[in-house]
């Protein structure tokens, strides 16, 4: 292609596409090379099309008017452009010019006007919190295989709860992050190097079908939690009852979340935003509600201390909101996990039926590839409805039902702009602050969609003098958006680089809901008292009064197509889906998938179907559920005997004691109180011979048995491990029972015997204990447990040797499980 060509091209479009205004310069030569410098920065793949479509666009005004559109005289070639920009050809002209006008509105001239303030972010640390040294970068752990007791791939909403709750339980966790680790030092507000920072492709994510959709998805610790809004939700009993009666999952009906809910909104300190970060936006959408009559409010964020800088989906400057890589990581991080970035999972490790590990790929900074290989007791993906499917479709697991990655639905939304004769500033407040519920039974929920000025000008669908002329006003425009609960469904697949696409079918009903959309959030702003309304679709883009909101309903549905409105997505879901028959879903109940054991999958891609609401809180939830069913197959498979149901030659050692004591409560109104614990067990050393546990590498041995509990327990039986720790170093006994009260909830029970050498009775009878409460993930009890010397006698004879077949019981009869 001859550059120079393109360069004229260009410029020639630049001049009638984005005049200059009061403030907005003359696009120049630089603002050309600029655009371009742009594009290879943060679309790169995308540089070959865009010269197709610049051509295209070039050529598209021959037949109408006689020459190609750079060598129209100036009047001519505005006037092509715009007609162009309400043809069949919009999207080619939107695409084209969309680059220049990022250009023009970062010119200085127009944030001076404005007076746009930079980000202020707080004062970097002093120290980085203790818990960011357990992050490490891919690439140390190449070389020797890692074991943990589960790896979790993904670190946003789905991964983070869950490795959270396993490392809260003491089981080891490794987080395996493919983007970086970020802090508020790195997030300066920019939107463009933003993006390619913390966005998947850049920000460039889309799904093809009849139009295209861009789907903003995070990569980056914290994942898409760290770009989003902040918005939190609860799902409604109406999407509970549907999975209920429709797909069988009686375990998600109404009420059944509420206890998850309550965690993860303690864990986000989830509560609407202060009245002074809503802004002109939230103040002229309340103002034309009331005047209708509709009900709307102040949306619920995770974000305490907010102070409405607006560029949430940019990283938070001031650490307010709590996304994943400021709550549930560090959480998780402090309980003992670890994390570790830049590393891409593209292997799942099988043996058998079993998961048992993951291969990753690290780069390495001179550019070349690393190895990590994990090998784990459960492997958890968390990768998103998008990463997930691609993830077993390229290692061809999980899919006897076929259904991985079909089922794709996500959260069409759309936009419009109201023009007021007042300041409205929307970028100096909570972008997503404030929302309309009035329509919510009709699949449309409104929602704000503000974003910085400099950015939010490429998404101005008009050209020309229109353009800069709204630029220059942007101060008096006041930006909302709705999104649909689809009832289109889409699918990922493998593309020919093996990477995910997504191909989405906008179904008709969407569309004529996005119509209604667009005339109801009309109304609002005509009722606010807006002097123009400028919605994101063709035909329709400058509604001034009523009868041009009624021309819109009449005519509209008839005239419109998928492809005239402007459509971007959020919240994909469903592309994995949890469901009872094995035919029709990818997981169990248990999130576990139906053709692997221990691998589990827990994000978005196991919701089944729309929420019509944000759906992080949900994903966190059906997380933090999904964490109790991992746990207890990680117990399960520290139980099982790996080789004594088939090896019964294999020498075994066992023993049975008991430890008893008092311990301190410390919850609920007893808090302080002092009663009895025991607990009862026998041991069955995990190794071939006894020996093994007494060498420099340690032993495990596995644990039955009861727990007695003053108040609480009655003979509970109870199961777990007994390690012990190498008699070099720091040498000792370290027990973990698991086991439920009498009132049906669940604890575990943590002791550590310290032996030495010069007090070697004193260690060996003394266990200093904990009770952790496992829904609560808080200390129930403290206190000391001995072992009675009493009862020497008959612990050396409990000591046996024998066949496996002899000594082991299976834990899972002990239990009832």
């Amino acid at each position: 292609m001859n550059e120079a060509r393109d360069r004229q091209i260009l410029l020639a479009i630049a001049e009638v596409a984005t005049p200059s205004g009061d403030v907005i310069p003359a696009p120049t030569e630089a603002t050309i090379s600029e655009a371009l410098s742009l594009l290879e920065a943060t679309a790169a793949q995308w540089v070959g099309g865009y010269r197709l479509l610049l051509r295209t666009v070039d050529c598209a005004s021959v037949p109408k008017f006689g020459s190609r559109l750079h060598r129209l005289a100036p009047p001519s070639r505005a006037r092509a452009l715009e007609a162009l920009s309400h043809s069949d050809l919009h999207w080619a002209v939107r695409a084209v010019v969309s680059p220049l006008k990022l250009v023009q509105a970062r010119q200085p001239g127009l944030a001076e006007a404005l007076a746009v303030k930079s980000p202020t972010a707080l004062a970097s640390y002093r120290e980085p919190p203790r818990y960011q040294r357990r992050i490490v970068d891919g690439e140390s752990l190449e070389g020797d295989d890692v074991e943990v007791d589960a790896v979790v791939v993904g670190t946003g909403a789905g991964g983070a709860p869950v490795a959270r709750a396993l490392a809260a339980n003491g089981f080891a966790v490794l987080m395996l992050e493919e983007g970086q680790h970020h802090t508020r030092k790195d997030f300066d507000g920019e939107p463009l190097g933003m993006q390619a920072k913390l966005y998947r492709d850049k920000g460039m994510t889309v799904a093809l079908g009849n139009t295209v959709i861009p789907i903003p998805l995070g990569r980056a610790v914290g994942g898409t939690t760290l770009i989003n809004s902040g918005t939190c939700f609860r799902v409604g009993g109406q999407v509970q009852r549907r999975w209920q009666l429709e797909l069988g999952l009686s375990e998600l009906r109404p009420g059944q979340l509420d206890r998850y809910y309550e965690r993860v909104e303690h864990m986000l300190q989830v509560g609407p935003s202060p009245d002074e970060v809503l802004g002109g936006i939230a103040r002229v959408v309340a103002r034309g509600c009331d005047a209708l009559g509709y009900s709307h409010h102040v949306l619920d964020r995770n974000a305490p201390g907010c102070d409405g800088q607006g560029v949430c989906c940019f990283g938070c400057p001031t650490d307010a909101k709590r996304s994943t890589n400021l709550s549930y990581v560090p959480a998780a991080l402090e309980c003992g996990a670890m994390v570790a970035t830049g590393a891409r999972v593209t292997r799942i490790l099988r043996e058998g039926r079993r998961a048992v590990g993951v291969v990753a790929q690290t780069k390495r900074a001179d550019g070349s590839e690393g190895t990590i290989t994990v090998r784990a007791k459960v492997v958890v993906l968390a990768c998103g409805s998008n990463q997930t499917p691609a993830l077993l479709l390229h290692n061809g697991l999980a899919n006897s039902s076929d259904q991985v990655g079909r089922n794709l639905s996500i959260h069409p939304a759309c936009h419009s702009w109201g023009a007021f004769d007042e300041s409205i500033r929307g970028w100096e407040a909570v972008p997503q602050g404030y929302g309309i519920d009035e329509f919510v039974d009709q699949g449309i929920r409104f929602e704000g969609g503000a974003l910085p000025p400099r950015y939010a000008a490429s998404f101005l669908g008009h050209v020309g003098e229109r353009w800069t002329a709204m630029v220059e006003r942007f101060e008096q425009l006041a930006p909302f958006g709705f999104m649909i609960a689809d009832e289109g469904r889409g699918r990922v697949t493998l593309g020919a680089n093996g990477r995910p696409r997504m191909t989405y079918w906008v179904h008709d009903v969407d569309r004529r809901k996005m119509i209604q959309g667009h005339a109801i959030l009309a109304r609002v702003f005509l009722a606010a008292g807006a002097t123009d309304v400028f919605p994101g679709m063709q035909q329709f883009d400058h509604l001034r009064n009523e009868q041009d909101v009624s021309r819109l309903e009449r005519d509209g549905p008839d005239l419109l197509k998928v492809r005239d409105i402007d459509i971007s997505a959020y919240h994909p879901l469903g592309t994995c889906r949890m469901g009872v028959d094995p035919r029709r879903a990818v997981v169990k109940p248990t999130h576990e998938t139906y053709d692997v054991d221990n691998l589990y999958v827990c994000d978005g891609s196991t919701v089944p179907g729309p929420l019509g609401v944000n759906p992080q809180m949900t994903i966190m939830a059906f997380a933090e559920r999904a964490a109790e069913s991992i746990s207890a197959r990680i117990d399960d498979h520290v139980a099982r005997p790996q080789v004594a149901m088939t090896r019964p030659e294999r020498v075994q050692v066992a023993f049975t004691e008991t430890m008893a004591g008092s311990c301190e409560l410390q919850l609920g109104e007893r808090a302080g109180a002092t009663v009895a614990l025991a607990f009862h067990v026998t041991a069955v050393a995990n190794s071939d011979l006894f020996a093994e546990a007494l060498t420099r590498r340690g032993g495990s041995w596995d644990l039955n048995g009861t727990v007695d509990w003053e108040g609480f327990a009655d003979a509970a039986p109870c199961v777990g491990t007994l390690l012990m720790r190498p008699l070099r170093g720091e040498a000792g006994l370290v027990y973990d029972l698991r086991f439920t009260a009498d009132d049906g909830r669940r604890y575990t029970l943590q002791g550590r015997k310290n032996l030495s050498l010069w007090r070697p009775l004193r260690g060996a009878t003394t266990l200093h204990t904990e009770v952790r409460d496992v829904d609560r993930h808080e200390t129930a009890a403290r206190g000391v447990l001995r072992f009675n010397l009493r009862e020497l006698l008959p612990w050396m004879v409990s000591w046996r040797l024998g066949s496996s077949a002899g000594v082991v019981r299976d834990r899972r009869a002990l239990v009832g499980s």
